[in-house]
């Protein structure tokens, strides 16, 4: 079987890659156990001095793995649900800046994953959706560490839209650090030589400062969030909505307007 992620450290870098193209680059057990191992590796060569996270294919992720989750119909544990904000906190906090690059759409967990890094470098090729109501989802798992990137009112839109952002737009919603035009490498290269040109202690102190700052209530935040998914998911008609998706079915709410243009609206609109 293919790992859905591939890592290794050269030359102090630890470069990440999402490596299941056929899948959208899902969110599944497989890809969370890769990211984590990725950052154990870190945790444990005092001599890398960044992660980059990048995915093969015209997709970096397109969300969750509804199929993995949600096998058979049946409601996911909560201490599954915890592995995802669990291992996107642990890349928030890693002790080395994470560099994420974004050169193809991102979906729903997608997004949480590139907001959890401390920088996106993104191609005019890059998309950002938060798609979790089309598919009868509440994005509560992802939002502490979107909330830490937009605020609320870009993220209540973004939301409530389901509206696919452009790199654009998303660099000036600050979900993009760093629009790339002139080549990833270039723009990759660059910043990995002002990292190598701080100190690393300096750079690992400031993160773990800025986190108390601005993410004091994290675990707080993931908890309130499980809470919420949770409790939606147990709702039977909901379950059986998102299994459908997960099965290549469209539930009742999607089915009724896809592929129509009458859609109700202002007349001339």
């Amino acid at each position: 079987m293919d790992r859905a992620v591939r890592a290794e450290i050269a030359d102090g870098v630890c470069f990440v890659t999402l490596a299941a193209p056929a899948n959208g680059n899902a969110i599944n057990f497989d890809l969370i156990d890769g990211l984590t191992a990725a950052l154990d590796a870190v945790d444990a060569d005092p001599d890398c001095r960044a992660m980059v996270v990048a995915a093969e294919g015209p997709t970096f992720c397109r969300g969750l793995d509804l199929e993995a989750f949600f096998v058979h119909g049946r409601l996911p544990d909560r201490d599954q649900l915890r592995r995802l904000p669990a291992c996107l906190a642990r890349i928030r906090r890693a002790r080395v800046p994470v560099i994420a690059v974004a050169d193809g759409e991102a979906m729903g967990g997608g997004v949480g994953l590139l907001a959890a890094c401390d920088l996106v470098l993104a191609t005019p090729a890059a998309r950002f959706m938060l798609s979790e109501p089309i598919v009868g989802l509440v994005p509560a798992t992802i939002v502490p560490f979107l909330l830490l990137r937009t605020g609320p009112a870009r993220l209540r839109a973004m939301t409530l839209s389901t509206r696919g952002i452009p790199a654009a737009e998303a660099h000036t919603w600050n979900l993009v650090d760093e629009l790339v035009t002139n080549g990833v490498g270039t723009a990759l290269r660059a910043q990995l030589q002002r990292i190598f040109r701080s100190a690393p202690q300096a750079l690992a102190e400031t993160k773990r400062y800025y986190d108390q700052l601005s993410a004091a209530d994290l675990d707080q935040q993931i908890e309130i969030g499980l809470d919420q998914f949770t409790g939606w998911l147990a709702r039977p008609d909901v379950l059986a909505g998102v299994t459908s998706f997960g099965e290549g079915f469209a539930p009742p709410w999607f089915a009724r307007y896809r592929g129509r243009t009458d859609v109700p609206g202002h007349p001339g609109t």
